[in-house]
């Protein structure tokens, strides 16, 4: 993918995962696998070991530190609640006329996720983060567990001024941004998607999650850990449903995913890329020994990524400077 990325390190692609890649029809150039810096032995224990950090970090961020980020002012917005859509709220950077640029967090998670890449917004663009549906300062009370709902919610917001944006979704942000640029393909320009849960078959639920949904439980977690639970418990059913639209989207979309995964499976980014028959480009960036959180770990690698993407997504008027 010599036209996508050139950052250091990069390797020729993966043979399993990218070999079924290219035999999907991908071009080689559009698939790479970014090396690690080192190579460690990884039996078992490691593996189990990973799994377990990455779920424990993934409730707590215990472990999970941004890099000095930049100096852009954030500023909160609300969008009220209107025809049956909820009230929602965002975190905005940058140059307010700039390119639209819209971050969408995983499951629990808010706004300030995406606070370190608002804060670098650089000149002639406009960075928005949201708090999606039912988490952070955004009605409703009740969870939103259906994908169109909250892809709406978030249309709604573009028509009300952004305008058509490149959307960046990590983790279940990942198919709200898919499900968006499905429904309302006039609001997308591009799609990058960070560790993206795509592949229905993949999703599993615990018995301790059902548990977590009585209410005699529930009623004793936090807000954001009841409502993360119940798209947890039916997102299978909600991805199989967007699975049936993924083929309508025209955007270009980059799929970032790394190989160390243990909350969404790298074979996720191999089920999209499958389906993403009538993008415009489609791109696949594998991250050797690199987990779940690439936005907080490897975030120079997330910024370089949608460097590109901007570059030849298409958008309304000349690119912005900091892209020609």
């Amino acid at each position: 993918m010599t036209d996508v990325l050139m950052h250091p390190g990069a390797a020729p692609a993966d043979p399993s995962l990218a070999a079924r890649l290219m035999s999907g029809g991908m071009p080689a150039q559009d698939v790479v696998v970014i090396a690690a810096a080192e190579q460690r032995p990884d039996g078992p224990f490691a593996q189990f070991r990973r799994s377990m950090r990455e779920r424990f970090q993934a409730i707590t961020n215990v472990g999970l530190t941004h890099p000095a980020s930049g100096q852009a002012a954030l500023a909160r917005h609300d969008l009220p609640g209107r025809d049956g859509l909820p009230a929602l709220s965002y975190l905005a950077a940058g140059d307010s006329a700039g390119r639209p640029v819209v971050f969408i967090h995983g499951t629990p998670g808010e706004a300030s996720d995406w606070a370190p890449f608002l804060r670098r917004a650089p000149a002639g663009q406009h960075r928005l983060a949201i708090d999606r549906p039912g988490f952070g300062r955004s009605g409703p009370g009740a969870p939103v567990v259906a994908l169109p709902e909250q892809a709406r919610a978030i249309a709604a917001l573009l028509e009300a001024g952004p305008g058509p944006a490149v959307v960046v979704g990590s983790s279940y942000g990942g198919p709200v941004a898919l499900q968006l640029a499905a429904n309302h393909p006039d609001l997308v320009s591009g799609v990058l998607l960070v560790g993206a849960a795509a592949d229905p078959v993949r999703e599993r639920t615990h018995p301790a999650q059902r548990l977590a949904a009585l209410r005699a439980v529930s009623s004793l977690l936090p807000r954001p850990l009841v409502h993360s639970n119940a798209e947890l418990l039916v997102l299978r059913r909600e991805l199989e449903a967007l699975g049936q639209r993924i083929g309508r989207i025209r955007a270009p979309v980059t799929i970032l995913q790394g190989l160390h995964d243990t909350l969404v499976p790298a074979e996720n980014a191999a089920y999209l890329a499958e389906r993403l028959v009538g993008v415009a480009r489609r791109r696949v960036v594998l991250v050797e020994r690199a987990g779940h959180f690439l936005h907080i770990l490897r975030s120079t690698l997330v910024e370089d990524t949608l460097r590109h993407l901007l570059a030849e997504a298409k958008a309304p008027g000349p690119a912005p400077a900091a892209l020609s």
